[in-house]
């Protein structure tokens, strides 16, 4: 914002004054252009790591991404267990050595996180369940421990971590019960031991597992002829009391039809109604396990990752293709709100697990390692040097001014210089001169007042130049020069990656959020007055990839009753008031 000195203000109120206006231009250094290429279009945006062929698929597969961004991935393939870590995660990285001396612990699924430097991984020999552990980063590990009166994990297994170091693994097994369901807990560094059976039916033929408040589990279960994805809470005293369990719910994302009439055929005896099979637990469980090992279960595997800044997520298979959802920032688990599904054009049988260490997403199988950038890491681009020396277009060569001011929308100044000389057929050529800085990006500031004994002069506006031509007819020659405002700056400025802020917990103000989208395109903020609304809310924002940064600052604005005005590219927010004095604007007619 700008003020008249009282020398320019006594002077246009004169009966008569010589009006005086002068262009001045400057290169500009703004920040780094986004290029088109570099365009991303989607939520995530997954980068594969690996070759076509790297390794060789698996049913039983997990990820784990301790606190030093490494890549520990742990794989069963007939009946021999396989580890890797990857301590530098890249495209350059070698993916395709696996170690074979991970233990004999082999019979079935397998799990494995991390948390800081600590690595845990899980698996059964058919008849008790076992741990392995790691506290540097999954460089070394010690032995296989068998857990104390623990029932082993052959219908499926996950684990995760607590925030404060418990850590927690979720594990379901037909031995004795074809149908059971259990969770033992290391809680303040000592194991749960017994049974830790979780009351109830539970037809699970895999299962995932995060905590945030309470255990979060999904479970891949039968209902009926059909297997679908259910969600199940053990209470940790957020939404529900420590131990207590709420019961599956079916989530709505898919389902697939199981044939069982192999299975039933070879029956012996028909129960139920007159010319109907029923079908038993193991033959269910047959009829899942035959699908799965020819490929066509049509959903499989689902896997979960928490992170703070992106919050819920989970992917599974659906006819051989990954899923992934997110679950609505604002709601719990329990709402069974995902939403933004987004599948990966890439077969991935028996799914992708998901691990997170802050900055990157990772999805894998064995045979595949993809990264992607998490929503919500994007931040403006570094600061350009600004504006260079101010050279003065000659008045005697000013044709026309014209100058356009919106509200919320680009500006406009477009002046026209005589050159039946030939002085500008060559702009933006040589160096340190006006002809020199003629040219795309530099900085055009238009200021205006009277001329006096000395001229009183204030600033009017500052532009930046986007296009410059010729014209010509008899008589006259022009050249003409096109400029933009910031807020055309912004409206030609495209996020180069999805941008998400305040996902998960209350980070930035709309004040701050309007900071980030104008240091887009360089510019600053600061204030004349300001309401209080405008650093007490704290919208959830998210931003596409390729959206302008015109719109998303709309989008701001529309939150409060606040304004902005722009001087170059120092954004001023004023709250108007009834009470204000009256503000004007020299302009010429």
């Amino acid at each position: 914002m700008r003020a008249l000195s009282p020398a320019l203000l006594a002077e246009q109120i004169k009966a008569s004054h010589r009006p005086l206006v002068k262009l001045e231009v400057a290169t500009y250094g703004h920040p780094a252009a986004v290029a088109a290429t570099e365009l991303q279009w989607q939520d995530f945006v997954w980068e594969r790591l690996t070759s076509i062929s790297d390794a060789t698929a698996s049913i039983f597969h997990g990820l784990a991404v301790p606190g030093d961004g490494s890549v520990c991935r742990l794989r069963n393939v007939a009946g021999t267990l396989y580890y890797q870590r990857v301590a530098s995660p890249s495209v350059n990285s070698d993916w395709s050595t696996w170690a074979s001396n991970f233990g004999s612990v082999v019979a079935g699924p397998i799990a494995i996180t991390a948390q800081g430097a600590n690595v845990v991984a899980f698996g059964s020999d058919g008849t008790n369940l076992y741990r392995k552990e790691s506290s540097d980063y999954g460089a070394t590990w010690g032995a296989w421990i068998k857990m104390a009166s623990a029932r082993p994990c052959e219908r499926g297994c996950s684990a995760a971590f607590k925030a404060n170091g418990d850590l927690a693994v979720v594990h379901a097994s037909d031995v004795n019960d074809p149908t059971s369901l259990y969770i033992q807990k290391r809680v303040s560094g000592t194991w749960s031991t017994g049974g830790g059976q979780i009351a109830g039916d539970h037809l699970v033929s895999a299962l995932a597992l995060y905590h945030n408040g309470d255990w979060n589990i999904l479970a891949l279960m039968l209902d009926g002829t059909y297997i679908r994805l259910a969600r199940g809470i053990y209470g940790d005293g957020d939404q529900y009391a420590v131990g207590v369990w709420s019961g599956w719910q079916f989530i709505n994302s898919s389902k697939a039809k199981v044939d069982f009439s192999t299975q039933m055929a070879m029956r012996q005896f028909k129960t139920g109604k007159a010319g109907k099979y029923i079908p038993t637990y193991y033959e269910q469980v047959s009829a899942v396990n035959q699908a799965r090992a020819v490929d066509n279960l049509g959903i499989d595997d689902p896997f979960l990752c928490y992170q703070s800044s992106m919050g819920a997520l989970y992917s599974f298979t659906k006819d051989n293709a990954p899923w992934f959802y997110r679950l609505r920032p604002g709601t719990e688990f329990k709402d069974m709100d995902w939403y933004k599904a987004y599948p990966l054009n890439v077969t991935a049988t028996y799914g992708l697990a998901l691990g997170s260490d802050g900055v990157y997403l990772y999805a894998t199988a064995p045979d595949q390692v993809w990264r992607t950038a998490l929503p919500g890491s994007w931040s403006p681009p570094a600061a350009g040097s600004g504006a260079g020396t101010n050279y003065a277009v000659p008045a005697a060569d000013v044709i026309l001014i014209k100058e356009k001011v919106k509200d919320i929308s680009p500006g406009s100044l477009e002046f026209s210089l005589d050159n039946s000389r030939g002085i500008y057929n060559a702009p933006g050529t040589g160096s340190s001169s006006l002809i020199a800085s003629l040219k795309r990006g530099s900085q055009v500031t238009l200021s205006i007042g009277y001329r006096t004994s000395t001229d009183l002069l204030s600033v009017a506006g500052k532009y930046f130049i986007e296009a410059v031509g010729y014209s010509r007819k008899p008589g006259e020659s022009l050249f003409t020069v096109r400029c933009v405002d910031a807020w055309g700056l912004l409206e030609r400025y495209a996020f180069n990656r999805p941008a998400e802020w305040n996902a998960a917990a209350s980070d930035f103000s709309v004040y701050d959020l309007i900071g980030k989208v104008i240091a887009a395109v360089g510019g600053t903020l600061t204030y004349k007055s300001r309401s209080s609304y405008i650093t007490a809310i704290y919208p959830h924002l998210s931003v596409n990839a390729g959206e302008n940064g015109a719109v998303v600052l709309r989008n701001l604005l529309a939150l409060v009753p606040d304004v902005i005005f722009f001087v170059g590219l120092d954004g001023y927010i004023v709250y108007p008031q009834a009470t204000d004095g009256p503000s004007y604007y020299l302009r010429f007619a």
